[in-house]
């Protein structure tokens, strides 16, 4: 038997889900050369909540790809040899973003991503955005405690789209995530995709 506070939780979701949805947000995702503090953004999409893409490029980082991200999203050091960098792409995208609202499948990582790809050419990040972390929407609606973090369980976007038996991939690649997690807060907010 599922408890209140669970219950609670999982309607929450649903209730943030739907007025966000409401807003018309844009979705935003990010492929990169890896995951710590030194790497930086290789791809970038955003698509609205029609599903349409909005923006979608390469990004040529300042370093070479290390095969172990080339692994995981297929993208190489060839692919982005002629990519425009990010310090040139961010004035081009930076419009798009302003004033909306986006949703986004772990934010925190992508934020960071796009504010150490700035850093890398010593240029200044001063942004913020009215964004909703669809991760911990999810979270909060699939409401499975995890004790050993004292908060519900986080899930890679791939398990929270099987969850709701979306037939889109998580393809690594950052079109293909923005459209799973489009689909995974409108299936959230109990909307078809």
């Amino acid at each position: 038997m599922t408890s209140p506070a669970l219950t609670t939780a999982a309607q929450r979701a649903v209730q943030i889900a739907r007025q966000m949805i409401v807003k018309k947000p844009l979705y935003l995702d990010t492929e990169t050369t890896g995951l710590s503090q030194t790497d930086e953004i290789v791809e970038i999409s955003v698509i609205d909540d029609n599903g349409d893409t909005v923006f979608e490029s390469l990004v040529r980082p300042s370093q070479p790809i290390p095969p172990e991200a080339s692994r995981i999203h297929g993208i190489t050091d060839e692919m982005v040899r002629t990519a425009r960098p990010w310090p040139i792409l961010w004035p081009q995208l930076k419009p798009l973003l302003a004033g909306r609202v986006l949703g986004i499948y772990n934010s925190e990582f992508d934020k960071r991503m796009m504010k150490q790809s700035m850093e890398r050419y010593r240029l200044p990040w001063n942004e913020t955005f009215q964004d909703v972390d669809i991760l911990r929407l999810f979270a909060d609606y699939r409401s499975e405690w995890d004790s050993r973090k004292g908060g519900y369980r986080f899930f890679k976007l791939e398990d929270a789209g099987r969850f709701f038996n979306i037939s889109l991939p998580n393809a690594h690649r950052s079109t293909a995530d923005t459209l799973l997690t489009r689909a995974v807060l409108h299936c959230i907010a109990g909307l078809p995709y």
